[in-house]
């Protein structure tokens, strides 16, 4: 459609024909049920079992959230768990430390929100990687070091956002693994735990008896026995009870001295006590020392007891000198 319009130039009119270009009405778009049935229409036309939705799930339809176990699997855990209930009572140490002995179960973190717990490495030893923790939402773990050079002491921080929560915690470091588990409790809390290490402790023990004796092997007399006069030595001794690897080869005396020679697997075992048996049947502790395999005692006796261990399982020998049985 064209439409007309005067236009005044002076007192010339002048028409000039302006087109106007109007749109298309709108076109209405189609309604759900018609997409829907356009759908269903498409469905029905593809082969069976291509682009057709799945059946309907039934009401009481309930995904599995367990899975039976093997009896290998079940002794498994079990021994996991008689591990984790083991006891593992905690001891006060030093600064506030609450010592639990490392290995023997699973230690417990005790904590609450608003606190700050920390769980302690050994001095020198360090974290290795992130600690794994099971509720890593509602638990904040940080780490933390203080000291310098090579006994620096590793931590770890904990702190829960609310009570109630009962989660595990793995930590790997340069010496061992550590897995714990995390309680949180309204107001209880552990401020700092740390670790006792016994089978560590015993191993160093055992090294300071090995360079102990070794020390006492290159600072040893050359011959023992030479620098005693033959004219003096008695060897007049009675020897009773104990295994072969704790009773003496020989006992004399040089009339001053007293000399047990023991076998020599006792350079490879824990030394027994020597003890000086009194009058009264009781012993007593002597002075002496222990040179290759031969305790050297600083005085003659009658009655003397060698003992290893204590208790009802202490193992004794029974030295007497002749005639004073």
């Amino acid at each position: 459609m064209k439409l007309f319009f005067l236009f005044s130039v002076g007192s010339v009119l002048l028409a000039q024909a302006v087109p106007v270009n109007r749109n298309p009405p709108p076109t209405a778009l189609p309604n759900v049920e018609d997409i829907t049935a356009g759908v269903q229409a498409l469905e029905q036309s593809l082969p069976a079992g291509v682009g057709k939705s799945a059946a309907p799930m039934p009401k009481d339809f309930k995904p599995r959230t367990d899975v039976p176990l093997s009896p290998t699997a079940a002794a498994a855990v079990a021994a996991s768990q008689q591990w984790g209930s083991q006891t593992n009572i905690p001891a006060a140490g030093a600064d506030g430390r609450v010592l639990y002995s490392y290995g023997a179960g699973m230690p417990t973190v005790v904590c609450a929100p608003l606190r700050v717990c920390i769980v302690e490495m050994e001095p020198g030893e360090k974290i290795v990687g992130e600690p794994h923790i099971g509720d890593a939402v509602r638990w904040n773990v940080a780490p933390a070091i203080y000291g310098e050079g090579p006994q620096a002491t590793a931590l770890i921080v904990l702190k829960p956002q609310a009570p109630g929560l009962d989660t595990n915690m793995l930590i790997t470091t340069d010496r061992r693994a550590y897995y714990l588990r995390l309680i949180s409790k309204p107001t209880d809390y552990i401020a700092r735990i740390a670790f006792a290490y016994p089978d560590d402790d015993q191993h160093r023990w055992q090294r300071h008896l090995a360079e102990q004796r070794a020390t006492e092997v290159e600072n040893r007399p050359e011959v023992l026995p030479a620098m005693i006069a033959v004219e003096k030595m008695h060897f007049d001794y009675r020897i009773a009870g104990g295994d072969e690897h704790l009773r003496p080869l020989r006992v004399f005396d040089d009339g001053a001295k007293t000399y047990i020679q023991m076998p020599p697997a006792i350079e490879h075992m824990e030394a027994p006590v020597l003890l000086v048996i009194g009058t009264d049947g009781q012993g007593t502790m002597t002075n002496y020392r222990v040179q290759q395999q031969t305790y050297i005692v600083d005085r003659l006796f009658d009655r003397a007891r060698l003992v290893l261990g204590a208790g009802k399982k202490a193992q004794k020998v029974e030295i007497s000198r002749a005639g004073k049985e």
